[in-house]
């Protein structure tokens, strides 16, 4: 009895030591050489990294120009001619596409009561138009205007002698405000008939019925057929005398490098606050506008 319980726990023990040692194992090869186990197949090697491309994640190109926009700035300084240093106002740094003369301006810096000499910055954030970019190559000029009003332009402020030509990123552009003999507009010198360059003469009534003459006078020149954008010429009489007399030219050129030619259409009105910028319909002013070539003599203009 205890011989055959010897022999079924020995035959048990193979049973699990077998079920234990059941393994994926290679049949044995009648003479097969013993060989290194392929670890590769235990550890396997690493992946290999690959670098980011251009422009992915994680890596990121300069970002051009200032303030998050295209195009740099242009940096400088505007100085007074020695003989203005008691001259005060407002100063205007103007940037234009180099060769455009007229309509608005590519940018504009706007300096109330500035100190000279001045270090100055123009760029993008000084943009007329929403969507425009500050780009080159341009013509930069500026003035020093007295009434502060971007509108109106005194041939006494004093102003650069012509326009510099810079690009966006520029740095020590020198501007030097002058006296207006030194850098206004040429002097009306071609002859009357309609050649360009000559001055508008003529007289302004005031025919309105119970209005009074006080206020400030805009004169305006427009290329004919023109409705929008800045004038050709503004003067501005402050309290005028009616019957009154006029003149308006190359002197009063709004920006500088446009010619004054025609045909032009000219208006004039009697603004009762003095802003060009604002107009209030009970101001007394011309019905329509006049059609002249530089150089008309006798011009009449009725305000009502």
């Amino acid at each position: 009895m205890v011989e055959k319980v010897m022999k079924l726990a020995a035959l048990l023990t193979l049973v699990v030591g077998g079920v234990a040692c059941d393994r994926n194992i290679a049949p044995f090869v009648p003479g097969e050489e013993p060989s290194q186990p392929d670890l590769s197949r235990i550890f396997p090697a690493p992946e290999e990294e690959t670098a980011p491309a251009p422009g992915a994640m994680g890596s990121r190109s300069p970002v051009a120009g200032t303030s998050g926009r295209p195009g740099a700035v242009v940096r400088g300084r505007v100085s007074l001619a020695p003989e203005l240093a008691q001259r005060s106002g407002t100063l205007f740094i103007i940037a234009r596409r180099q060769g455009v003369a007229g309509g608005p301006p590519l940018a504009v810096l706007r300096v109330p009561t500035p100190s000279f000499p001045l270090a100055f910055e123009i760029g993008p954030d000084q943009v007329m138009m929403p969507g425009t970019v500050f780009e080159g190559p341009m013509s930069l000029s500026a003035r020093l205007d007295s009434d502060g009003d971007a509108m109106t332009r005194d041939p006494g402020d004093p102003a650069t002698r012509g326009p510099m030509a810079v690009s966006p990123g520029m740095a020590g552009v020198e501007l030097q405000l002058g006296s207006a003999s030194a850098t206004g507009p040429p002097a009306a010198s071609a002859p009357s008939g309609g050649q360009g360059g000559a001055s508008v003469r003529g007289t302004i009534e005031l025919v309105a019925p119970g209005k009074s003459s006080e206020g400030t006078l805009f004169v305006i020149a427009r290329r004919l057929g023109a409705s929008g954008g800045p004038p050709v010429a503004v003067l501005r009489i402050s309290s005028p005398s009616f019957p009154l007399v006029f003149e308006i030219g190359p002197d009063q050129v709004m920006m500088p490098g446009v010619r004054f030619e025609g045909p032009l259409a000219l208006t004039a009105r009697l603004d009762a606050d003095g802003d060009a910028m604002t107009r209030d319909a009970r101001d007394p002013g011309t019905k329509a506008p006049v059609t002249v070539s530089p150089g008309a003599e006798g011009v009449g203009l009725r305000l009502e």
